[in-house]
């Protein structure tokens, strides 16, 4: 599932007729001032539990930052929002939007 020294993550489920539920992707990254994990967009098949994939990817993103002891860069609007509405994620969250610039 996850390898720690694999600096390119990819994580894909297909349900048993072999249709994708779900897929995307994490990159390693160094930066000037920390080591991330970018997220990538999450892509989700629109005819599953879209709350529930994301739920359980989220938490697959949780253990892939703590494991690693890296932040989550999530480029991904609904990811963004799952971070934001989940005070949880808040301590592995790189690169937050400021909350006055939410609208933009």
């Amino acid at each position: 599932m996850f390898n720690i020294d694999d600096p390119h993550q990819c994580f894909r489920e297909d349900d048993d007729q072999g249709e994708m539920i779900c897929h995307w992707t994490m990159d390693k990254i160094e930066r000037k001032d920390a080591t991330v994990w970018i997220m990538n967009h999450l892509f989700i098949n629109p005819n599953k539990d879209s709350k529930k994939i994301l739920h359980d990817q989220m938490q697959t993103v949780m253990y892939i930052a703590q494991k690693s002891q890296l932040p989550v860069w999530p480029l991904d609007p609904v990811v963004i929002n799952y971070f934001d509405e989940h005070p949880e994620f808040a301590g592995i969250w790189y690169h937050r939007p400021n909350s006055e610039n939410k609208s933009i």
